[in-house]
């Protein structure tokens, strides 16, 4: 596993053995390091031709509703040309991050080619995307 950036906001992780990219959000980014992390894993995603994500959004807090709409109108589509298979989302119990957390999956889930599930941990979230890994091969 390669980490390519791992600070006071957010990990990214690539492991091309497992075609994942993992990320973990720590605190609640700008608009603009939010949307920097988001094409940061969409390059990874790209360059690595990876079919799985691992989001752990329990760190991320709020985002703003903007950059809510901006992943929907610009990232998805831009990350479905990629040939993205999974997409597991492991979301805080916190009302906030939740509620984010929710309306991305069911807006993503509802337009996308690739599966969109919420997850409670992170142990459930990898086993779903190991089920697929194992589809893969």
């Amino acid at each position: 596993m390669k980490t390519i950036r791992n600070d006071e906001l957010l990990r990214i992780d690539v492991d091309v053995e497992q075609s994942l990219v993992i990320s973990t959000w720590k605190a609640t980014p700008s608009s603009e390091v939010y949307r920097t992390a988001l094409w940061q894993m969409l390059e990874a995603v790209k360059d690595s031709n990876l079919a799985l994500w691992l989001s752990d959004t329990r760190g991320l807090g709020l985002i703003l509703r903007a950059d809510e709409n901006w992943s929907m109108e610009v990232f998805v589509p831009e990350l479905m040309k990629e040939g993205l298979r999974r997409v597991a989302v492991v979301q805080g119990a916190e009302y906030f991050n939740r509620t984010v957390t929710e309306r991305l999956v069911d807006a993503t889930s509802a337009v996308a080619a690739f599966k969109v599930e919420l997850f409670g941990d992170a142990e459930e979230a990898e086993g779903w995307l190991a089920k697929e890994l194992e589809a893969l091969v």
